[in-house]
């Protein structure tokens, strides 16, 4: 498994667990199981795993490769979401006649977003990764 293959890992599972812990949260907290995406910070140590260690090449043009296409996906996936999910505010408030959408559900899906880019990204890069590693057997 290479380094950047972990971090994708490191990426996908953060993203689930936060998801789990933000809906285990949601009948206890209300609103304020927003704390619970604080866990997306764990994110940052996947990349520990691609640190250089000596003279050693810790990724190549092929990881590099992934990672581009990963990070596209999960951000065309997470803005497409999100146009679509604004579109669904403005039309939820214009049925209910409600002239302004509460800013906890913009802060709720701006956090959406964040998991489902991060989550894409590492989905795409494991599915990428195990694709490459089985075509070169």
């Amino acid at each position: 498994m290479t380094g950047m293959e972990k971090v994708a890992w490191t990426e996908l599972i953060v993203s689930l667990v936060t998801v789990i812990v933000v809906i285990a949260l949601v009948p206890w907290l209300g609103t304020s199981a927003q704390a619970g995406f604080a866990i997306m910070g764990f994110v940052a140590f996947g990349y520990f795993f691609i640190r250089r260690r000596g003279s050693r090449v810790v990724t190549d043009e092929r990881d590099s490769e992934i990672e581009q296409k990963a990070i596209r996906y999960g951000v065309s996936v997470a803005w497409t979401a999100l146009f679509t999910s604004l579109i669904l505010v403005i039309a939820w408030s214009g049925t209910h006649e409600i002239s302004e959408v509460p800013i906890a559900l913009l802060s709720w899906l701006l956090w959406s977003q964040f998991v489902i880019a991060y989550g894409v990204k590492g989905l795409s890069g494991v599915l990428m990764h195990r694709r490459q590693r089985i075509a070169a057997q």
